[in-house]
């Protein structure tokens, strides 16, 4: 009897340690979530880290997103691929001006896991910008309006209070953009691409613009040319928006100036860039500076170091926010002749 009750007892030792085995085994996968970048208003790229597989293999992952905390598979996500290590995801189908949750997520037969819950808010549509200046010889003024795809659909042009052109933009012919003023005389056509974006604009007798653009739709690259494309006469390369070199040409194509432009983070508390400007036998325009300020930069100054005295020249920016931090409205001002520009941003929530 001591013996059969040895045995019995054995026995469910070892079933409880075989069973603790098991289940220690089973390990799901480990995965991070990667930061957001490259926002725009319908789109952003994140990713993940997948650090260990767990007991299985990792058949799925990507990222999953929602408005609400810790999306999960159900909802909103990208499948991109299978196994360990990191991973990009290209996020679309966004509202714009909307907060959303985001985290990594990594399958296998032991379930999914999940990285850590990340939030980004998209960009907001221009709704519609206003244009006012006051120059030397009169008063300007441009109002854009903007449809639910980001594009301009006409522009008002009002001169010293009264308006004096309405140009219309139409997008009906594929990959051409016709701008027409008061409704009867054409203003200019255009190549465009599938996001609207102008690729060309031809000035007539050989002479035009192209423009490049990169996945964000900031333009890269502007060109223009004399007489065809073995002509050209500028190219404006940009990066993110910014310029970072502007080249001549002589007819022949021989780059004859060339401005280079680098920046550096500001003292603001935005980050607005400052920038520095170099160039081959051009003037130099010295620096640019972005001084601190509570919102963006109190003012950008410039001028030619080779001059004596030194010749200044100081442009005034002030701008308004928002309750959610956008610019609502921007207002230059030049202090050589007291002119000034102003722009009135709105946007669609």
């Amino acid at each position: 009897m001591k013996k059969q009750i040895f045995f019995l007892a054995m026995a469910a030792v070892l079933a409880i340690s075989f069973s603790s085995c098991k289940k220690d085994s089973n390990s799901p996968p480990t995965v991070t979530t990667t930061t957001v970048s490259s926002i725009t208003v319908s789109s952003a790229t994140s990713g993940g880290d997948i650090t260990s597989a767990g007991s299985s293999t990792v058949t799925a992952r990507g990222v999953c997103w929602g408005t609400a905390a810790n999306p999960t598979i159900t909802d909103s996500k990208t499948t991109d691929g299978a196994g360990t290590g990191t991973f990009t995801s290209a996020i679309t189908g966004l509202t714009p001006a909307t907060l959303y949750h985001l985290r990594a997520y990594a399958t296998s037969s032991e379930g999914t896991s999940y990285g850590q819950d990340v939030t980004f808010t998209t960009a907001s549509l221009i709704k519609s910008i206003s244009f006012y200046a006051l120059w030397a010889g009169g008063t300007e003024k441009w109002d854009f309006t903007y449809d639910a795809a980001s594009k301009v659909t006409k522009f008002d042009d009002y001169w010293e209070g009264s308006l004096d052109k309405t140009v219309t933009y139409d997008y009906t012919v594929a990959g051409k953009l016709t701008l027409t003023k008061n409704a009867s005389s054409t203003y200019g056509t255009y190549d465009i691409n599938s996001s609207g974006l102008i690729t060309k604009d031809d000035w007539g007798g050989g002479e035009y613009a192209s423009y490049d653009y990169d996945a964000n739709g900031y333009c890269t690259t502007y060109r223009e040319y004399w007489s065809g494309s073995d002509h050209k006469k500028l190219e404006i390369q940009m990066t993110d928006g910014n310029v970072t070199q502007i080249t001549k040409y002589t007819d022949d194509g021989v780059a004859s100036q060339i401005k280079v432009f680098t920046y550096t983070i500001g003292d603001n508390t935005d980050g607005i860039f400052q920038a520095n400007a170099t160039d081959s036998d051009w003037k130099p325009i010295g620096n640019f500076y972005g001084k601190p300020s509570t919102k963006l930069v109190d003012y950008f100054e410039y001028w030619d170091p080779r001059e004596t005295p030194i010749v200044k020249n100081r442009s005034s920016f002030t701008y308004t926010f928002d309750s959610k931090n956008r610019v609502s409205k921007a207002v230059k001002t030049l202090s050589s002749d007291g002119s000034t520009e102003e722009w009135s941003y709105t946007y669609a929530e």
